[in-house]
């Protein structure tokens, strides 16, 4: 072998290369520094659920972006200052939580009136901004300026923006509402068409929201994307209905933003699946869960036993067991359904009563078959349903 040092954009690697074949396809690494990755929350309100943004909060976290766009409806809107202010705390609450900075975009719950455009103002200064970072112009529009349109001085003002940056290799515009997909009439009153000419002859990608379904559009060759929700109010019918809760990924390159959406529900962090949890299931799937109970007949004309059934819980968290004893044709068993909630790493004995009428009829009797389901809830995890049976010979 031989130490090859592999021209790459980014950092070189020191690798072994054997002549003819090595385990790898190329050498040539995805690093592009003039690459980077952000990511887009959409709508959190307009009958928000919650603790579904919280949840985005820390996913995001794991993901790593450089910084976080938004695209409105951050807070509900309520009708006092008091409580405006109220929803803003608790926004900005969750926003504290994040590692990279987070750019603030108004949407119709954020701005609904004068009163609420004041608490903006205090709080985040303008309604509407730009930035460039890594050539791209990052382009943030108040769709409310006023309500359903956006007003003549912020069209100067992006009007300025992009012409002082005609060259850059990108253009990405964010607002709450999309505009493009309104009729004519409304898209006339919105001044839409005004903005989007702006547009016109570079390259550039627009974000939206508001309608909670998402749906991809193409005007004049250029994407123009309806995001579905963070959050805020869904009927969660899934992809082909457009309603999901998302995060957006997007990793910009000279070609332009390469778009993925990533479903809250799919991203998990390193604690998916532990060793405590899998001992547990496993447990329960080998039938070590629920255990004894045999049935010694000292007196077989007493009519009836009572013996123990052990249920052991090896879990972190509590095991809740729902049981019923199959009909027997030969034996009974009082109170034949039962069900238990076990303490964390502990056990319990539940006393079962097995009773016949005729003492000779034992000889010929089966085992008593215990059906039953246990039920774990792990933390951040749907109720896990495992079943299983138990025979007492």
């Amino acid at each position: 072998p031989f130490l090859a040092m592999a021209e790459t954009a980014g950092p070189k690697i020191t690798i072994d290369v054997e002549e003819g074949a090595n385990p790898w396809n190329h050498l040539e690494f995805h690093n592009d520094p003039n690459n980077f990755q952000f990511a887009i929350v959409t709508d959190r309100t307009g009958g928000h659920r919650p603790g579904i943004f919280e949840d985005a909060m820390i996913k995001l976290n794991l993901l790593q972006p450089e910084f976080v766009m938004s695209i409105g409806d951050l807070i509900e809107g309520e009708n006092t200052p008091e409580k405006v202010e109220h929803e803003w705390d608790e926004f900005t609450g969750f926003i504290d939580n994040l590692q990279m900075p987070f750019f603030y975009v108004p949407g119709n719950h954020d701005i609904k009136n004068d009163m609420m455009a004041k608490v903006w103002k205090k709080r985040f200064g303008r309604a509407y901004h730009h930035f460039v970072y890594k050539d791209v112009l990052f382009l943030c529009v108040n769709s409310e300026d006023p309500k359903f349109h956006i007003g003549d001085e912020q069209i100067a003002y992006f009007k300025k923006a992009l012409e002082e940056n005609p060259d850059v290799r990108w253009t990405l515009a964010f607002l709450h509402r999309p505009f493009w997909g309104y009729s004519q009439e409304e898209i006339e009153e919105s001044n839409w068409d005004d903005f989007s000419a702006l547009l016109q002859g570079r390259k550039h990608t627009v974000f939206a929201g508001h309608w909670h379904d998402y749906v991809k559009y193409v005007r004049n060759d250029m994407k123009h994307i309806v995001l579905a929700t963070t959050g805020g109010g869904s009927r969660l019918r899934g992809p082909a209905w457009g309603e999901f809760d998302h995060v957006v990924w997007v990793t910009m390159t000279n070609e332009g933003p390469v778009i993925a959406n990533l479903m809250l529900e799919g991203i998990w962090d390193e604690n998916v699946r532990t060793e405590d949890m899998a001992e547990s299931t496993q447990n329960v799937f080998r039938g070590m869960a629920v255990r004894g109970g045999s049935v010694i007949l000292e007196d077989p004309s007493a009519g009836k036993v009572t013996t123990q059934v052990r249920i052991e819980n090896t879990a972190d968290v509590p095991m809740k067991i729902a049981a019923k004893f199959e009909p027997h044709s030969i034996l009974s068993v009082d109170n034949a359904s039962f069900e238990l909630t076990v303490p964390p790493n502990s056990m319990e004995d539940h006393p079962v009563t097995v009773s016949w009428k005729e003492p000779g009829s034992l000889a010929g009797a089966g085992p008593l078959t215990l059906l039953y389901t246990i039920t774990y809830q792990f933390p951040n995890h749907q109720p896990i349903d495992m079943e299983g049976k138990h025979a007492i010979t």
